[in-house]
């Protein structure tokens, strides 16, 4: 992993995105991420955009000094934990970069990590896995977890605690991060209200590892 201040790190070109976004594995040398991929604009680490490069090995962050200053120092810290995680991930075979710029799970991560509840057999390696009322996605940050209007009120109201988490691990979609999404919902239930869109969506992310604190959101949504 490199999250290093530069005196000057210019992005990668279009043209060469392009050219290395063909391959089956991802890049052999680092390519900017796809527009679909960037942190949004509600998260302090979308300074940190033009900066991000991504190839067969990993994620590398080349951001002078004054851009790295403007991330909050804890954030900053839970990222380089998270990439750093991920590079080591994918040198193992637990994870593969997709030509889209996502470390997906591979065999070997579900192996380690198990089934979710109902599933069976390994899945097909993805970044995003949806279910009737939410989804969880992958990013080079970290986590990102949608919740319908439905789900976000069962959600608030408690239901999903103790036995009632292999339902919500269902209802998100399953997949290798489902129980720790559904565990760590469990606990921050109350505070989840803030992030409901206009749409009666809920959409929360974790920078890093998916915990009982530290979740993003949009609270203007």
């Amino acid at each position: 992993m490199t999250i290093s201040p530069a005196a000057s790190a210019a992005p990668v070109s279009s043209r060469q995105v392009q050219a290395n976004s063909k391959t089956q594995q991802g890049p052999a040398t680092g390519s900017r991420l796809p527009s679909d991929e960037v942190a949004p604009k509600s998260s302090p680490l979308h300074v940190l955009n033009g900066y991000v490069t991504f190839s067969k090995s990993g994620y590398s962050i080349d951001a002078p000094a004054s851009v790295l200053k403007q991330v909050p120092a804890a954030q900053l810290m839970q990222l380089r934990s998270y990439v750093a995680d991920v590079n080591a991930n994918i040198k193992s075979g637990k994870l593969a970069m997709s030509p889209e710029g996502v470390a997906v799970p591979t065999d070997a991560l579900t192996d380690e990590i198990g089934q979710p509840t109902g599933q069976t057999g390994h899945p097909s390696p993805n970044a995003t896995w949806r279910g009737r009322h939410g989804y969880i996605k992958t990013h080079w940050y970290g986590v990102e977890v949608g919740l319908d209007s439905w789900l976000t009120n069962k959600v608030e109201g408690g239901f999903w605690t103790g036995a009632g988490i292999s339902g919500l691990v269902a209802a998100l979609g399953g997949g290798p991060y489902a129980g720790a999404v559904a565990a760590a919902l469990g606990v921050i239930a109350g505070g989840i209200q803030v992030c409901q869109h206009q749409n009666g969506w809920t959409y929360i992310y974790w920078i890093g590892g998916i915990g009982a604190g530290g979740f993003v959101c949009n609270p203007f949504g």
